[in-house]
């Protein structure tokens, strides 16, 4: 899905955020893109280790986690998406029911799809680490950014703002 805007402006109990915006209706989602967003979600806690190094990490990628974990579980447990576990659906009032083999299985499905989400997102951002600098740094500066500046930024472009952008 399209970044939006992201920034490093707190809101809420997130420290920042990126927002994206759909470029269309989407009814249904592939397995592809539910891995692409729990890879962007894993990609805040990826690039502090990167930057600050694994023991300087901060608490601020918890709601990212939350979401992954959500993604995953749903995968494995809504959507048949499991090879594991199978086509089975498992609401969340049927917890109870499960037994501790298969919830163990579930566990295991779900910690395997967060670490691969996780080293996904890491493979990009070293790939990626000049265009990375190039964002952190710009959000240090001007705080919030749009679209079109990060991909300004990351092609490494400066960003000229009028006074009238800043009323926005």
């Amino acid at each position: 899905m399209p970044i939006h805007k992201a920034t490093i402006i707190p809101r809420g109990k997130a420290l920042g955020m990126v927002s994206q915006l759909p470029e269309r209706d989407e009814l249904s989602l592939t397995k592809a893109q539910l891995l692409s967003r729990m890879d962007v979600a894993m990609g805040g806690r990826v690039a502090e280790e990167l930057i600050f190094g694994s023991d300087q990490v901060t608490t601020g990628a918890s709601s990212d986690f939350a979401q992954a974990t959500s993604i995953a579980r749903a995968m494995v447990t809504l959507y048949g998406m499991s090879d594991k576990v199978g086509p089975i659906v498992i609401q969340p009032e049927e917890w109870e029911n499960v037994s501790s083999q298969t919830s163990d299985l579930i566990d295991g499905e779900m910690k395997m799809l967060l670490e691969q989400s996780r080293c996904r997102a890491m493979v990009i951002l070293k790939e990626r680490r000049t265009e990375l600098d190039r964002l952190a740094k710009a959000l240090l500066e001007y705080e919030t950014l749009t679209k079109t500046e990060i991909m300004q930024i990351i092609s490494g472009k400066s960003i000229i703002r009028d006074e009238i952008d800043l009323l926005f």
